[in-house]
């Protein structure tokens, strides 16, 4: 096995990852592992935009408001003050690593409104590709920076621990060579979230959760699982090619309608509730009434505002100036994560978490929208604070790695696993769907012990059962309200044995 060494490896090449090397490496040494290049990441996908109230008459007060409404009742205040106080400075640097953010005339920064938020605080870059123009902005940036290394094409199978228990690095696997990547500092997972889990999903084929199965298997303790984000208006056309159609799209006038012409809202402005209201009203019209669409006909200079959408949709054969647009909803975000402070530290010593991956409790049971590429910079600069004077870690024995992913996964299995959780784990839950997928998935991750697919939705199953409410993202209609007694995060965490039985996880209400 071959062997490398840096201050800190990071795993994983979106904005959480990107950012956090380009913020740590004022001071470090980094590495970033990552299997694909940026344009498979989550983050180069992004349209909505970033949140933050840069306006003078707004106040990070207000934005924190909006995001513990959507929380449901689990967000940490903590973690969401941290989060809306500092949106302001990180946009100020990500102007300072040069990205260029859409501006008015007068030169100010163009606020576009989304769903759940009470005041215009959305910064867009090329309109609705601001994911795009912020990654590559980044990469940019990196490629010239001599203390960052990247190595696309790699794939990490385990994350070692030292005799003490303290994460030291990781097990690589890059065209066919296997490496041992100390890290002198710090291991991060910055690996996005697992929307492909599903078969309808707004998410690049990469985003399986092989991050959540690396922690699981690492022994972090692992939270929220079962807030699953299901975006409500992603193009229905027939194929898995994902495309988002961008809330800030319902935010210029768009509304959704059913295949009449009638709109699924009475009020035109619930079309903008949050997006665990509005997926579950077109859910509920797709079984009702057939298929919906969201009427995009009146909103002027479309292709304008909206020109990647724009151009998408045109490469599909649908003018949305002429023609309202198929829309179902899909597979999102995960709420939950590894469960980790603001600065990515978790429950492992040496291993953070940043971005989709980690649970800090920003979130709580729904996320609000444009919190997610916000978060990804808040948390990469504080972890790169905390990298400042961290010191490198003992140089202890290794301990042996006991389990291990697949750099492959099999059609097969990840087929099955899309089935269960459409049908069990999906928009609305049951206690007897829920269990009919739980037993589907255990059986799958015995047969399969490396698959991270199978352990990630056994584990995702296995909390969605535990939480008998609904609350947020998570909704059982046999359980129809929110209870006292589950308004706590869940945590689910791996014991010593590896062998996967039922006794071997145990979770909580904390």
């Amino acid at each position: 096995m071959n062997q490398d060494t840096a201050d800190i490896v990071i795993i994983g090449a979106g904005l959480a990852g990107m950012a956090a090397a380009l913020a740590a490496a004022e001071h470090s040494d980094v590495v970033v592992l990552s299997k694909t290049g940026i344009a498979g990441t989550n983050s180069y996908f992004a349209q909505g935009g970033i949140a933050a109230s840069v306006h003078p008459a707004d106040r990070a007060a207000w934005h924190m408001e909006d995001t513990l409404a959507a929380g449901a009742g689990l967000s940490d205040p903590a973690a969401v003050r941290t989060l809306t106080d500092l949106a302001p400075q990180a946009i100020s640097w990500l102007v300072g690593t040069g990205v260029s953010f859409d501006r008015d005339s007068k030169g100010q920064l163009r606020l576009g409104l989304e769903g759940g938020h009470g005041r215009s605080r959305i910064v867009h870059a090329d309109g609705d590709a601001t994911g795009r123009v912020v990654v590559q902005s980044l990469a940019g940036a990196l490629a010239e920076n001599g203390r960052v290394r990247m190595s696309t094409g790699s794939f990490v199978e385990a994350v070692v621990k030292d005799v003490s228990g303290r994460a030291i690095g990781v097990v690589a696997n890059c065209d066919g060579e296997t490496t041992f990547w100390r890290a002198r500092k710090a291991v991060v997972l910055a690996t996005g979230g697992a929307g492909r889990l599903y078969p309808y999903s707004s998410n690049p084929p990469g985003a399986i959760g092989e991050g959540l199965a690396l922690a699981y298997h690492a022994g972090a303790v692992l939270g929220n699982l079962e807030f699953i984000q299901f975006h409500p208006t992603v193009v229905n056309d027939g194929s898995r090619d994902a495309l988002l159609i961008s809330e800030a799209v319902r935010g210029a006038g768009a509304q959704l309608v059913d295949a009449c012409g009638k709109p699924l809202f009475a009020n035109r402005s619930d079309n903008l509730r949050t997006r665990d209201v509005v997926a579950r009203e077109i859910y509920r019209a797709q079984r009702e009434r057939g298929p919906v669409f969201l009427d995009a006909t009146g909103v002027s200079h479309f292709d304008q505002r909206f020109p990647n959408i724009s151009r998408r949709l045109s490469e599909i054969g649908i003018d949305p100036i002429t023609s309202p647009i198929p829309v179902t909803p899909a597979a999102h975000f995960m709420m939950g994560g590894v469960i980790a402070r603001m600065n990515g530290e978790t429950s492992v010593p040496g291993l953070f978490a940043l971005g989709e991956v980690a649970c800090t409790g920003v979130h709580g049971a729904n996320r609000l929208a444009s919190n997610s590429l916000l978060e990804c910079v808040v948390m990469a600069k504080l972890f790169a604070e905390a990298m400042r004077d961290a010191p490198c870690a003992p140089r202890l024995p290794e301990a042996d790695v006991e389990s291990r992913i697949c750099a492959v996964e099999s059609e097969a299995v990840l087929s099955q696993v899309q089935q269960a959780m459409w049908n069990g784990v999906g928009i609305e839950r049951t206690g007897t769907g829920l269990l009919a997928a739980h037993h589907t998935l255990l059986d799958l991750a015995r047969q399969r012990p490396q698959s991270a697919v199978a352990c990630v939705a056994w584990l995702i199953s296995q909390l969605a059962m535990a939480r008998e409410e609904s609350r947020g993202a998570h909704f059982r209609s046999d359980y129809p309200m929110p209870k006292l007694a589950f308004a706590h995060s869940s945590e689910i965490a791996k014991s010593r044995s590896t062998t996967i039985r039922s006794e071997e996880t145990v979770y909580g209400w904390r």
